[in-house]
């Protein structure tokens, strides 16, 4: 088992201002979401634009809010190189099983199916936000346990409104799983690009959405924007 996880941290008590600004962010992000999926219509232009602002942020405030506004480091957001190579092979393994299980189960959408992967694949927030952000600032304040919870509830409860509870209580329980494979090495990598793009496919493709290419375009706008604001944060760090 790799090192990050003998850590015997099981429970802990070390709240901080870091630890309250998750819980309030965690709040927003099922909130926005709930608006965002549910209240929206999708022929309307605004949609879009909220959900290009929303999503961007989910990556952009913590990076801020860590790296800025705390001084701290990327490799406390699960950006590092430690223990690369084992979230990479880690990722092939759970990649190749859901990509088998899309591939037997939904064959019937044929080539609809490659947008639908590609923008799994480019949704950076999601993973970035339940367990580079909330699932280790969880971790630190409350221990390996509580942080493994709570981050599955947080994926559960975004969903609230477009899948029916017990599709929320199967995410939830998907997202503990994956905060327990995510702890393994505490590295972003072992979640993203890869293993999502599987994944969260089969999540969506369970709940009837198929996404396209105007779906991929966004999403990969939204890339580039957390990206950019990434490299700009890290770079005036250095300057500063």
């Amino acid at each position: 088992m790799y090192p990050e996880f003998l850590n015997k941290r099981w429970f802990a008590w070390n709240p901080s201002s870091d630890t309250i600004v998750a819980l309030i962010t965690a709040l927003i992000m099922v909130g926005g979401g709930y608006y965002l999926l549910v209240h929206l219509p999708s022929e309307n232009g605004l949609k879009a634009i909220y959900g290009l602002i929303f999503t961007s942020l989910l990556v952009i405030f913590p990076v801020w809010w860590l790296l800025w506004r705390q001084n701290g480091f990327i490799k406390d957001l699960g950006i590092k190189k430690e223990g690369l190579i084992p979230s990479l092979i880690i990722s092939i393994f759970i990649t190749s099983y859901f990509l088998y299980y899309a591939l037997s189960q939904y064959s019937f959408y044929g080539l609809n199916l490659i947008p639908h992967f590609l923008t799994n694949g480019l949704i950076l927030w999601e993973p970035f936000f339940i367990f580079s952000w909330l699932q280790l600032r969880f971790d630190r304040a409350f221990g390996i346990i509580p942080g493994i919870l709570l981050a599955g509830i947080s994926l559960g409860a975004y969903h609230w409104g477009t899948y029916p509870l017990s599709e929320i209580i199967t995410l939830a329980l998907f997202g503990m799983l994956f905060a327990i494979i995510f702890r393994l090495t505490s590295n972003l990598f072992i979640m993203w690009p890869l293993t999502w793009s599987t994944s969260s496919a089969v999540g969506t493709l369970k709940g009837g959405f198929l996404l396209g290419w105007d779906e991929a375009s966004l999403a990969f706008i939204v890339l580039l924007i957390q990206i950019a604001f990434i490299i700009y944060v890290l770079h005036k760090r250095r300057s500063r």
